[in-house]
């Protein structure tokens, strides 16, 4: 197993942390950096199912880099509707997923990181 670079150990620490109480798995993607799949997040009544899990590649030149995109269980509306823009269907590690695609072009290392991003997807999801 190849570890991770200093900030992306960092950076999962802040992940376990910030999700305290639930699975947090990361499995290095042998270039320095690492996939993170955060178990059990609310997602809000919006969808179905509204607990799900969220993942995301911190790559090895973070914290200088986004940590894009992100990725959950497959959802559905709960009103029927459509999931709507920056959402598509996909696969993630062998798991039906979607990925959702909200990138930061204004990322800033010295204030942004993993776990406010990851808190800011899954706040702009619950909020759609």
């Amino acid at each position: 197993m190849t570890a991770f670079s200093a900030a992306v150990a960092e950076a999962v620490d802040a992940v376990r942390a910030h999700f305290a109480g639930v699975l947090v798995e990361v499995i290095p993607d042998g270039a320095g950096g690492a996939d993170v799949i955060v178990e059990q997040v609310d997602v809000g009544s919006t969808y179905d199912p509204s607990v799900t899990w969220l993942g995301f590649h911190i790559n090895a030149a973070y914290p200088a880099s986004d940590v894009y995109p992100h990725y959950a269980g497959r959802l559905s509306r709960a009103d029927g509707q459509a999931l709507g823009e920056a959402i598509t269907l996909t696969t993630w590690h062998d798991r039906p997923a979607i990925q959702i695609s909200r990138s930061s072009k204004q990322w800033n290392p010295a204030i942004d990181n993993a776990a406010l991003k990851a808190e800011k997807v899954l706040l702009w999801l619950a909020s759609r």
